[in-house]
């Protein structure tokens, strides 16, 4: 019997960018057997976009409480032996999880896969993309983030859930728990993941510029994680 795989998606006021995601996962060569959304409090016309996919889909809705708790409660839902996550304004290549989980019936040790990830600007976001075109961790680095991981279910047993009272780099935080814990992590050493900036993603309320933000947060990652691959 093959693995399962469920794949968890928090969504928020994602209507313009959620179909592009939706399709990238189940278009899929080796395709999740589940695809769980949860609509986090989303005010725009998420909700209809969901609507289209039918059965395809598991859905629910929650008031807003923020990216970690809507992938807990998927985690929570979800019947997969290995779980994975998309953001719900991201892109996947046709074979990510064809090849991570090649790469977790060659390593039984493995308990967490990531891939590269390359960064697609959106074209009014072209000074931010020049001022980090020279950053080492802006060119398709290890994607030590959420959408581009594969994940044994007891990963969350001995690492714990996500941080719900994280708002931003939750996702930090969550992979230094997995180092500190001693879990194997293994990488695909190919671009498999398209993180699609286009501004509301990488912005805040305060006065620095989205490229400040972007590279102030891949500086923590680079030095909680130690990345030397």
């Amino acid at each position: 019997m093959s693995t399962t795989v469920s794949c968890v998606i928090p969504a928020y006021n994602a209507e313009r960018y959620l179909d592009r995601a939706l399709n990238s996962v189940l278009e899929q060569s080796r395709p999740p057997q589940e695809i769980i959304v949860v609509d986090d409090g989303s005010m725009d016309g998420t909700a209809a976009v969901l609507e289209a996919y039918g059965s395809r889909l598991r859905v629910v809705r929650q008031e807003n409480a923020g990216p970690a708790a809507a992938r807990n409660r998927g985690i929570r839902m979800a019947a997969g032996e290995l779980i994975c996550f998309q953001d719900a304004d991201d892109e996947w290549h046709r074979d990510k999880l064809a090849k991570q989980l090649a790469l977790f019936d060659a390593c039984p040790a493995v308990g967490v896969c990531i891939t590269r990830l390359r960064n697609v600007w959106a074209q009014h976001l072209d000074a931010d993309r020049r001022a980090l075109e020279a950053h080492a961790s802006a060119n398709d680095p290890p994607g030590y983030v959420f959408q581009t991981s594969l994940i044994r279910r007891d990963v969350f047993a001995h690492a714990g859930m996500l941080d719900e009272k994280l708002r931003r780099a939750e996702d930090v935080e969550w992979f230094t728990r997995v180092r500190d814990a001693g879990i194997e992590l293994a990488i695909v050493p190919e671009v498999l993941v398209y993180r699609h900036l286009h501004g509301a993603n990488i912005s805040d309320a305060s006065e620095s510029t989205a490229s400040e933000r972007y590279e102030q947060l891949l500086e923590v990652m680079a030095k909680r994680l130690q990345l030397g691959r």
